[in-house]
């Protein structure tokens, strides 16, 4: 049986896993018979370089805006000041229209089964249609733990991010649809079927599923094919850095620049892929090879040491090909994939972690340097950070054992006939 499917991937904030997290997904089930496409809340442009259809909500719908500033540390305490504060979703009005838009793009495709990651008013929309849901989610979506992106504040989230909570806005609309009361943020993405990108060895939800199945699947990300025209990793007989700080959503000019900095006349040779996003122009040492979005996989099998963002996809991508990483976060999220995916499995070193005062005050501590004011690791701890993870083979020991690990659970897991258990699962529930 073939299922026709509507994809709503989140695109608040950059993000660009998300869309790629859908992408992945969405690959093997057309390759499977399924009629896929996607609603126009995530990033867009990826979905048109893999050609699936793409419908448009009304102009009216709350949509994430192409480009956004940023400042240089997002700290997200939990899912539910993502939706407050990234789509300011504590507003009822601005719900309800995303709601609204979703419902009508679920109506006009007529789905059998949608795919959400990361998005609320589609998972109500496709409850209140009667719709089975598959949610894709990273662990810390899903946990009932406090502060579950955040795990070492000693602060509450809105202490952090004092915008009014979006919780009574979903609670009165979950409400108002006949699905019932929602006492935490989180278990609006809670799916049929729900599919988290990782091993339960390394990222546990510590709890039971609040609905559905639950199932750790290995990474999924969207390794698209190199541009045309775009400059292959360096033939080399030096020891390789890649360098991928995110799709430019979220991380600025200056951080890249002071990657390149502190790679400048080093012995080693540099792939960098500089995102889709980034402007202006960057100083890029002879050493250096610049790109812009490129796939994942091609640099990652040419690498002996990457420097990434922290992002979900990039260090489990990076795990599951078993190459150690120098971790430089901007956000909460990918801090804490830094500690808990990196430092404590030993598969690389993380160059900056934060820390909360009583007052809701953040403090940030490089490794080398100590306490920092800076909004960004500075040249001197970048180089010191590659030099060791290149100088000690234990990084890439302990990186080959987790790899070894993820490319097993991937190999054991059929994706689709996981998503196509939600429409079943769905049944049973409302039977």
């Amino acid at each position: 049986m073939t299922e026709r499917v509507l994809f709503f991937p989140w695109g608040w904030g950059g993000g660009a896993a998300y869309t790629g997290r859908c992408l992945a997904l969405a690959s093997v089930l057309a390759e499977a018979g399924d009629e896929v496409a996607f609603a126009d809340c995530g990033i867009n442009a990826m979905v048109r370089e893999a050609a699936f259809p793409l419908l448009d909500s009304a102009p009216e719908a709350p949509r994430p805006p192409d480009r956004h500033p940023m400042p240089p540390y997002l700290p997200f305490a939990d899912v539910e000041r993502v939706f407050a504060v990234a789509a300011t979703y504590h507003r009822v009005e601005r719900v309800q229209r995303r709601f609204a838009a979703d419902a009508r793009l679920i109506e006009a495709y007529r789905p059998t089964l949608v795919v959400i990651d990361m998005c609320p008013t589609a998972a109500l929309a496709a409850r209140a249609a009667g719709l089975p849901v598959v949610s894709l989610a990273d662990a810390d979506f899903i946990t009932p733990r406090a502060n579950g992106w955040m795990p070492w504040s000693t602060v509450a989230p809105r202490d952090l991010l004092p915008h009014p909570s979006s919780l009574p806005v979903w609670d009165r609309l979950s409400r108002e649809l006949g699905l019932g009361r929602v006492t935490r943020a989180e278990h609006l993405l809670w799916g049929d079927v729900t599919l988290v990108s990782s091993l339960a060895a390394l990222e546990p939800v510590d709890g039971p599923p609040h609905r559905g199945a639950l199932h750790f699947v290995g990474p999924m990300y969207w390794n698209p094919p190199v541009h045309s025209g775009a400059p292959a990793p360096p033939r080399t007989d030096r020891p390789r850095v890649y360098v991928t700080i995110g799709s430019g959503g979220t991380v600025g000019r200056p951080a890249l620049q002071n990657v390149l900095d502190a790679c400048a006349d080093q012995p080693w040779s540099v792939y960098v892929s500089s995102g889709f996003a980034f402007e202006g122009d960057l100083n890029v040492p002879g050493n250096a090879v610049l790109t812009g979005f490129t796939g994942l996989d091609t640099p990652l099998e040419w690498a002996d040491v990457v420097v990434d963002h922290g992002g979900s996809a990039t260090v489990l991508a990076t795990l599951l090909h078993g190459k150690p990483q120098v971790v430089m976060p901007y956000m909460s999220e990918q801090e804490m994939n830094g500690r808990q995916l990196v430092e404590e499995t030993g598969s690389g070193v993380l160059l900056r972690t934060s820390a909360t005062n009583p007052y809701g005050r953040l403090t940030f501590s490089d490794r080398y340097s100590g306490p920092s004011g800076q909004p960004c690791v500075g040249v001197d701890d970048i180089r010191k950070g590659i030099a060791e993870v290149l100088g000690d083979a234990a990084y890439t020991q302990q990186a080959a054992h987790w790899g070894a690990r993820l490319r097993e659970c991937r190999a054991t897991t059929d994706l689709v006939a996981l998503a196509h258990s939600a429409s079943s699962s769905a049944g049973e529930e409302r039977r």
